[in-house]
């Protein structure tokens, strides 16, 4: 029987924060001597941290325009990062379209002095900028996360690289931060935490960083994610140009605009909330029209689980998937106005296409199965999640 990986005990980092320490940040800012306005990424969860000793350099963060900027040693990986991004700036077709909101925003190439040296930074806009208490997670997809231009030793190493989830899922978790909504506490998780999950405690995993290690959870911020998460899932099902190796899907949320959600809406709920947990919506459809659109009910008091029913997907090419898609998306406006009616920013969490340093054309005409494969199973794992609030 698997046994979920024991976690290590609280370490003090700063006074003013406690840090669940399961990845060690290599940041030494003495050694750095970065512009003025520029400091190393504080909350990066994945990869290399930004350390000038080492052979890759990490990322950085512009704290005047809230971009982030990335740079590697490795020549041809930057290139080939520059290149997609460069390319997919110029390209209008309807995929290219999709994909532009579905990667951070692109915002050029900038040259940073560090330490007397120039160098040449990938510029992109930080969606956790506005957050007050970022909660971010590094999700790998691909069952093959190593690209047709590498060693047998590369290929070798990967293989062995959180084999259990990737073997049975197609993705893995590098790392992720939390804060808690209860005590506020930072926690953070690296890969030597990753490593250790499998199919099973990967699921674990997720449900700490939604925050609901208490066995509830919060339907708004499911929906977010994975309204993301079916964009992400729907640009995968038709892409047939590039072979994406090693890239990562960065989903991030606020845990303060959580906690005020759930304070908000248990203010709001009513005794007979399912297994004790607030009833987010204001109010819910009931039935669709001949086209599968949803119509809504004008009282409040009609059955909240029917909605997820309805978004609730099976994934075969039998479905008309992408026009129960289309439908979700004109209704997801007026869903979002009464799942977090009352605040000021309605959306609070993101899922963005990171990585994109081994990209390569497609040498056949279909859709890259490596990485499909793990963004079905990833949204179907938040599609049960969603299931488990009903």
């Amino acid at each position: 029987m698997n046994k979920r990986p024991k976690l290590p005990p609280y370490q003090r980092k700063k006074p003013t924060k406690t840090v669940d320490n399961y990845f060690a940040m290599s940041i030494n800012a003495t050694m750095v001597d970065l512009p003025h306005g520029m400091e190393p990424l504080e909350h990066q969860v994945a990869g290399h941290t930004f350390q000038l000793g080492n052979k890759t350099l990490g990322i950085i963060k512009n704290k005047n325009d809230g971009c982030v900027l990335k740079s590697s040693t490795k020549e041809l990986c930057r290139e080939r990062e520059i290149k997609f991004y460069e390319e997919l700036r110029q390209q209008n077709d309807n995929d290219s379209m999709l994909l532009k909101e579905l990667v951070p925003e692109y915002r050029g190439i900038e040259m940073v002095v560090i330490n007397g040296k120039p160098i040449e930074f990938l510029k992109l806009v930080d969606i956790t900028h506005e957050m007050t208490e970022p909660c971010i997670i590094d999700i790998k997809i691909g069952k093959r996360t190593w690209d047709p231009l590498a060693s047998e030793e590369k290929m070798m190493e990967e293989k062995q690289k959180y084999k259990a989830c990737k073997q049975n899922l197609g993705f893995c978790i590098p790392g992720f931060q939390v804060y808690d909504v209860t005590t506020g506490r930072i926690k953070r998780y690296g890969k030597e935490y990753g490593k250790k999950l499998n199919e099973t405690t990967v699921k674990d995993a997720l449900k700490i960083f939604l925050n609901c290690e208490n066995g509830t959870m919060c339907r708004p911020l499911l929906m977010q994610l994975l309204t993301g998460l079916w964009k992400v899932h729907k640009w995968a099902r038709t892409n047939k140009a590039v072979r994406i190796y090693s890239s990562s899907l960065l989903l991030a949320y606020d845990a303060r605009r959580l906690r005020n959600v759930i304070q908000s809406n248990c203010k709001n709920s009513s005794p007979s909330s399912l297994n004790g947990s607030p009833i987010f919506l204001q109010k819910t459809p009931t039935s669709a029209d001949k086209t599968g659109k949803f119509t809504w009910p004008n009282q409040p008091t009609d059955n909240v689980q029917q909605v997820y029913r309805k978004v609730q997907r099976c994934h075969s090419a039998k479905n008309n998937y992408d026009e129960d898609l289309k439908s979700i998306k004109e209704n997801y406006g007026f869903m979002l106005d009464n799942l977090i009616d009352g605040h000021e920013i309605k959306e609070w969490a993101f899922v963005k296409m990171i990585d994109f340093a081994h990209v390569f054309p497609a040498e056949a005409d279909c859709p890259d199965s490596n990485y499909l494969f793990g963004v079905e199973n990833l949204v179907k794992v938040f599609e049960d999640f969603l299931k488990e609030c009903d």
